[in-house]
């Protein structure tokens, strides 16, 4: 008996210990090493809270949410040339655009889905120092021009985003600066929304009914609104990385490795969102929120000054009309 109590305590010891692995996986490298987000996000413990705001007042509030895949991405590339002559910077700069165009037409991208926006040309300068007896003046000189543009690429398949970074590179253009994401019937969108809401709220009034809180005959006050969240403003970084823990001698100089943040997307938290459409997001999406509150106003008992309660010897509380 000894040896199974052993061998059980063993099994719990070897299954808490795997669990205990399997749930680090799940925390994943957002969590690991960054005690910052530790102590500003910890997991939400609090109940909801409910408010009476008076005897005639009663409010109902209903959230929905949408993930939305975009039709359209617009690619957004930031270009720079220098040089000591203006003409040789603008036509490298030329050249540069017209072989990353060529390389997107074969990429199936039209030339009406792409644009050349002009940014700056400003001339860049360097001090001469001119020496005299007592003294040293320093002059500014020109040396040069900066050329600066951005290239507009519109696309409708977001896995083609890789190719024309290819493209890109192999013309020097390595800054990406942003994605934007575009979709299409937003007011059809947001009006399946706005009846989803409207349904939620019916479905309460209705409970509310069924406790003889006529909610569907009070006096009624609305308000709705939306917002549109988009996924590059929804990126989160972080840094996974493990430091040694060995001390030093103050007579020793420690160099650490820069290290490179990481990121990720993080959709809308679905805290207090009573119905999401399309809930699974398996890339990043644009989420439209729709919230519609209502305010109702209850009509007031009338007090019957006609009606009074008498006790009777048995000890009976009997409601007796003075009309009567």
């Amino acid at each position: 008996m000894k040896t199974n109590n052993r061998l059980t305590l063993s099994f719990i010891f070897i299954l808490f210990f795997f669990s205990s692995v399997s749930l680090a996986q799940n925390r994943a490298n957002y969590n690991y090493g960054n005690s910052n987000y530790d102590a500003e996000k910890k997991p939400n413990q609090e109940l909801p809270q409910t408010t009476i705001l008076g005897s005639s007042l009663q409010e109902l509030e209903a959230n929905v949410l949408m993930n939305v895949t975009a039709d359209e991405y617009v690619a957004m590339f930031h270009i720079e040339q220098k040089g000591k002559e203006l003409k040789d910077v603008q036509e490298n700069m030329d050249k540069r655009i017209a072989n990353f165009q060529k390389g997107l037409i074969e990429l199936g991208i039209k030339e009406n889905e792409m644009i050349i926006d002009f940014l700056s040309l400003v001339p860049e300068y360097e001090y001469d120092v001119e020496k005299k007896f007592f003294s040293r003046t320093y002059n500014e000189v020109p040396v040069g021009f900066e050329l600066k543009k951005n290239v507009h690429v519109r696309f409708k398949d977001n896995k083609i985003l890789d190719k024309i970074i290819a493209k890109a590179a192999e013309n020097e253009i390595y800054d990406l600066s942003k994605v934007e994401y575009f979709i299409k019937d937003t007011d059809i969108l947001y009006q399946k929304l706005r009846k989803k809401a409207f349904e939620i709220i019916a479905k309460k009034e209705k409970l509310y009914d069924s406790l003889n809180i006529k909610l569907s005959k009070a006096e009624k006050v609305a308000d709705e609104n939306f917002q549109t969240f988009f996924p590059f403003d929804r990126y989160r970084s972080y840094e996974a990385i493990s430091k040694g823990k060995t001390s030093f001698s103050k007579n020793y100089k420690v160099n650490d490795k820069n290290r490179s943040p990481s990121a990720f997307y993080e959709k809308l938290d679905y805290d207090n969102i009573e119905c999401i459409i399309n809930p699974t997001i398996l890339e990043p999406a644009v989420q439209l929120f729709f919230t519609l509150k209502v305010r109702y106003t209850l009509p007031k008992e009338e007090k019957d000054d006609k009606t009074i309660y008498i006790l009777t010897p048995t000890g009976e509380l009997k409601k007796v009309n003075l009309k009567e």
